[in-house]
Parts: structure tokens; C-alpha cells; sequence
């Protein structure tokens, strides 16, 4: 099933993004990209670009996950093709939220070539750190780095005020 109103030899472009689960490992994402990948295969559909966004902390929980990691695919296809993805993308489990979004209508398929390759399918693997994490890391390193000049500087003013007790013992001395 094609659109009714797609000019003959041409292709809708959609862009979609789903959270998965944040316990999803490795080989789990690349699982889950190989069955998108049979659904485009099966229903004539071109995977156009992958990308792993890496690991995010959500705005509110999804499912009790306050965590997701985000994929986003550009593909070419027809509404058959959404149809199926979307009814897969329910039925999984690692899934917990996708968007798909029509870019273009009627695109000639020869003129976007696709850009994906075994590289680019094991770097759609890897997930990314999540930028809330490091920011928070690099902010308690900091703090930390902070006390240590801190304490140094108040050990460094104790020094200089038992030097400054001595001095005055010595003046004491002295008047004696």
C-alpha cells in the first residue's frame, strides 16, 4: 500500500526519534536497529541516516525510566512503511516513546543517496554519556577543587599566625 497522492517513482522522507529504555545494552540497540531495518526492507522503505544521541535524562518519567537513550533514523518510504513502524515500535519493549515526522513528499530516491554503512550502524550502538551527568560531574569537581584551595589557603593563614605568636614571644622576651 502506496500513498494515494505520491507522484509515480517517488518516496515520502520522515525523520523519527524514540527514547529507549536506558538498561538496553549494546547488542540490544543494534538488535533493535536490525528489525527496523527488515521492516524497510519488507515494506520497500530506504533507512536514509542513524544516529545515537547517546543517553539523556527525560523531563518527567517515561514508564518509571527517568533516563532514555535517543535514536533518530531519516528514512524513505510510504505511508504503508509508517503504518508498520509505528504498530513495531508499540509492541517493543525497549521502546518507550517515538515521534515520526513527514520532512518531504514525493523526494526521487535517486537523489538522496543513503548514508549508511556498517560504521555508522556499530556507531548508532554506542551511546553517548548523558550531558546532565557529566555537567554534574565536572561541577562536583570543581566544588572539590574549590575545598582543596580553600582548606590550603586557611592552612597556609594558621601558619602565618603561630609565626606571628612566636614573633610576639620573642618581643616579650626581649622587654624582660
Amino acid at each position: 500500500m502506496h500513498s494515494q497522492g505520491a507522484i509515480q517513482g517517488t518516496a515520502r522522507e520522515y525523520e523519527c526519534v524514540m527514547i529507549v529504555r536506558p538498561t538496553t545494552t549494546k547488542d540490544g540497540i543494534k538488535e533493535l536497529v536490525d528489525r527496523v531495518q527488515g521492516i524497510f526492507g519488507k515494506t520497500g522503505g530506504r533507512l536514509q541516516k542513524i544516529d545515537n544521541w547517546g543517553l539523556r535524562t527525560l523531563a518527567y518519567p517515561i514508564a518509571k525510566n527517568k533516563q532514555g537513550v535517543y535514536l533518530y533514523l531519516q528514512y524513505l518510504g510510504g505511508s504503508d512503511l509508517v503504518l508498520e513502524l509505528e504498530r513495531n515500535l508499540r509492541i517493543w519493549d525497549e521502546v518507550v516513546r517515538y515521534l515520526n515526522v513527514l520532512i518531504d513528499e514525493d523526494v526521487d530516491p535517486t537523489a538522496r543517496p543513503s548514508e549508511i554503512s556498517e560504521e555508522l550502524l556499530s556507531a548508532a550502538t554506542e551511546s553517548a554519556p548523558d550531558p546532565v551527568e557529566i555537567a554534574r560531574a565536572e561541577a562536583e569537581a570543581r566544588a572539590a577543587e574549590e575545598g582543596n584551595e580553600a582548606s590550603d589557603d586557611s592552612d597556609d593563614d594558621n601558619d602565618n599566625d603561630a609565626g606571628d605568636d612566636a614573633s610576639d614571644d620573642d618581643d616579650e622576651e626581649s622587654e624582660d
